[in-house]
């Protein structure tokens, strides 16, 4: 892996008001539709209110850097934003999931007897019907890509690493990360049938939040690689069709790959703050 610059991120002790925006934005954004659900309460919500959400994570950050010691938005978003880097990790970022989502459909293919109705692949109910591939490919990248990744890889990572490794760093992303999502077990349909596969996807959250890490310091913590990582991996794993066998097969491909580079990362020490 390159050697690369980490970027000005806060001490720990700043970390506590990312994490309440992060937490409080999202969940507020989702509670009217955890207790739509659970409850039929009939509150009214916004089109989109479940991708709305996504943004708590984007808004901690922006909230956290204009905080005294935060380092500002402007500096931030010259590294999480930047384009100098080696390409070949925006190769990676597209290829990695984009070979998780080949093997998928030939397992898919296998295991029903059919091919996935490639007119509908990687589309979801959860967008208007008239969205093609590329639109929900663009949606998935400007809300769960932008909103999440600008707080867990382009903030929240690169201020935990200033202490542990890289590896260890990454751990502590996920199970934040996991956190995050809990309000959604109680409302959106992928979640509430996971039932005990709720186990596999911690274990896939966990070597994911382990690859998107690896992906981001390679790629001189800019977060652009792994927002398109995480836009094309939503969009296969959340599809309608992904119910079945493409999901299942994509969050193992991405464990045994989180697996493979729990070496690389832990060698990558923390590194203390530059005066």
């Amino acid at each position: 892996m390159p050697t690369s610059v980490k970027p000005a991120a806060p001490p720990a002790k700043k970390l506590l008001p990312f994490m309440l925006v992060a937490f409080g934005f999202t969940w507020l954004c989702w509670l009217p539709l955890l207790l739509n659900k659970q409850f039929a309460a009939g509150i009214p919500v916004l089109p989109g209110q479940f991708y709305l959400g996504s943004f708590g994570p984007l808004l901690g950050t922006l909230i956290s850097l204009q905080l005294p010691g935060g380092g500002g938005i402007a500096a931030w978003s010259k590294t999480a934003f930047s384009l100098a880097f080696p390409k070949r990790w925006l190769a990676i970022a597209a290829g990695l999931p984009l070979a998780y989502g080949a093997v998928a459909v030939l397992a898919h293919t296998l295991i029903t007897g059919s091919m996935p109705d490639m007119h509908r692949f990687g589309l979801t109910s959860d967008l208007p019907p008239q969205f093609n591939i590329w639109m929900t490919s663009g949606i998935w990248m400007l809300t769960f890509g932008i909103g999440e990744e600008s707080g867990w890889r382009g903030y929240l990572l690169p201020a935990l690493h200033k202490r542990y490794s890289l590896f260890t760093s990454a751990l502590l992303v996920a199970l934040i990360w996991m956190a995050w999502h809990l309000p959604a077990f109680w409302f959106n349909e992928s979640y509430l049938g996971m039932g005990f596969g709720i186990i596999g996807w911690a274990i896939s959250l966990t070597y994911g939040s382990v690859v998107l890490a690896w992906i981001c310091a390679g790629s001189r913590w800019s977060i652009l690689p792994v927002i398109v990582w995480h836009g094309i991996f939503d969009l296969l794993t959340a599809s309608d069709q992904a119910a079945e066998v493409m999901a299942m097969v994509c969050s193992m491909l991405v464990i045994l790959h989180g697996v493979l580079l729990m070496r690389t990362l832990g060698r990558r020490r923390s590194q203390p703050p530059r005066l």
